[in-house]
């Protein structure tokens, strides 16, 4: 009996040694089926998963480079447009200064033309200037038009002097001298060109006077003196302008008038005077409203005759203007084309 429970004692330990061992064998890391099967992951998968990092990575350092590459464009136009803005800097500095001058200068001519006895009359006499004091020698007829079959409306007396403006078809409307308003309205008629005579000779007027003659209509009185052309220029302005300078020895308002048809002319007349240089007979010009100017001088007479040839199709506006110096008085004609409409 004592046996049997030995035995009986000695199965169950060895079973409950069996049941230890097998315990204590068991794998220490084992878990649960998921968590082997996560840990059993394809390296394939694992490789793939390396190589879209990697692309990713590539675009962003690509991207990267052309961010840099145009932080580097901005600040190569930003540094254009500084040059441009310090450029353009300098220039408004220098244009500034250029007014500060020119300002300058022309306070300082303002003073001197104050100090000058006689500008405003000077001014106001130039404004006023037009026509041209022509006579005649023989009993001439005005006309109601520019035509010998037109009525009469008067005569000259031989010596008797008007303001002759508006030369069309070799006519010359004429005027009292001390008409100041220039408008053909107030003419006193029409008289045919060739018949009219710039200023007399003293000679001339000496003869009309043995001979009867009836004296001049508002003839002011005049002193016969003369007069030196120093110089005749031509000059291309600003905004569509030209101008005819010419210089004399002294203060003189020369006679203008104009020739219209399809050959247009202005005509300057100075009168008393024996200047005259060959490079003045034919002056070229490069612009667009004075073809060219042509200079003639009539000794007997003693006109010297500047003729400018416009261009047609056009209606000019004419401003004179004197300037007056220490060493130089110019007559400048400034002449602006206006487009005829069609």
């Amino acid at each position: 009996m004592f046996y049997r429970m030995t035995m009986m004692i000695f199965f169950v330990l060895a079973f409950l040694f069996v049941l230890t061992a097998c315990a204590a064998l068991r794998p220490v890391d084992s878990g649960s089926p998921e968590e082997i099967k996560k840990s059993e992951l394809s390296k394939d998968d694992l490789w793939n998963q390396t190589i879209t990092l990697e692309k990713e990575k590539a675009i962003c350092q690509t991207q990267l480079v052309e961010q840099e590459q145009m932080i580097a464009q901005t600040n190569s136009r930003l540094s254009d447009q500084q040059n441009e803005i310090t450029r353009a800097s300098r220039q408004i500095s220098e244009l500034n200064q250029t007014i500060d001058d020119m300002s300058k200068k022309i306070q300082q001519l303002q003073e001197t033309g104050k100090k000058e006895k006689g500008q405003d009359w000077i001014q106001n006499a130039f404004v006023k200037a037009w026509g041209t004091i022509m006579y005649a020698e023989k009993k001439t007829n005005i006309r109601t038009d520019r035509s010998v079959g037109s009525k009469l409306r008067g005569s000259l007396m031989p010596g008797q002097t008007v303001k002759a403006d508006f030369l069309k078809g070799n006519w010359y409307a004429v005027f009292k001298i001390t008409e100041t308003e220039r408008s053909e309205k107030n003419a006193l008629g029409y008289v045919y060109a060739p018949l009219l005579f710039r200023t007399p000779s003293p000679e001339r007027s000496v003869k009309n006077e043995e001979k009867g003659a009836l004296p001049a209509v508002d003839t002011p009185a005049r002193q016969i003196f003369s007069v030196a052309v120093k110089s005749i220029r031509h000059k291309v302005l600003p905004r569509g302008k030209e101008v005819l300078l010419v210089e004399f020895d002294r203060f003189y308002v020369p006679a203008v008038f104009n020739v219209e048809g399809t050959t247009p002319m202005i005509i300057m007349d100075v009168t008393s005077t024996s200047s005259m240089k060959q490079e003045w007979s034919d002056i070229q010009t490069d612009g667009a409203l004075i073809q060219k100017i042509r200079v003639t001088l009539d000794s007997a007479a003693g006109i010297l005759r500047i003729v400018m040839h416009m261009t047609p199709d056009k209606d000019y506006d004419i401003k004179p203007t004197f300037y007056t110096g220490k060493d130089s008085k110019v007559y400048a004609l400034e002449v602006t084309g206006v487009t005829l409409k069609k």
